[in-house]
């Protein structure tokens, strides 16, 4: 049975390709590395540096997905709550080079889908978006 394979692949292309990512982080130069990966991969991405940006572009672009910075001006658990409000059916991961087990129950609590460590491991991110989007 060798069309079962092509028929997951052309499913998984598909979902791809329909795909927006909101990046959300006030350090820019990590806005356009993930902005750059995600897209050489097919995936709409567009990109705000801060809460009030995000929330505007959140609304305008509607992204399946959202990758916030907990560290940020206008950010964390009131920006991630804000969202969910607005998009409710977005998928948010949580970034953050520091997340207390306290604060990871919090995000998880207020409706994140999970918590990446940064430095991000793109390879690791890409497999939870895709994951997360089946």
């Amino acid at each position: 049975m060798p069309v079962r394979p092509l028929v997951c692949l052309s499913r998984m292309v598909l979902l791809v390709k329909n795909t927006k990512i909101l990046v959300v982080d006030d350090e820019i130069k990590a806005c356009q590395l993930l902005s750059r990966f995600l897209t050489k991969r097919g995936f709409s991405v567009q990109i705000a540096s801060n809460g009030r940006d995000a929330l505007i572009k959140a609304v305008e672009f509607k992204p399946n997905c959202i990758l916030l910075d907990v560290r940020m001006p206008q950010g964390g658990s009131e920006l991630l709550s804000s969202l969910k409000l607005k998009l409710p059916e977005s998928i948010v991961f949580m970034m953050s080079a520091f997340i207390e087990v306290d604060q990871h129950q919090d995000y998880l609590g207020r409706g994140a889908h999970a918590c990446i460590n940064k430095p991000v491991d793109l390879v690791l991110l890409l497999n939870k978006i895709r994951q997360a989007l089946k």
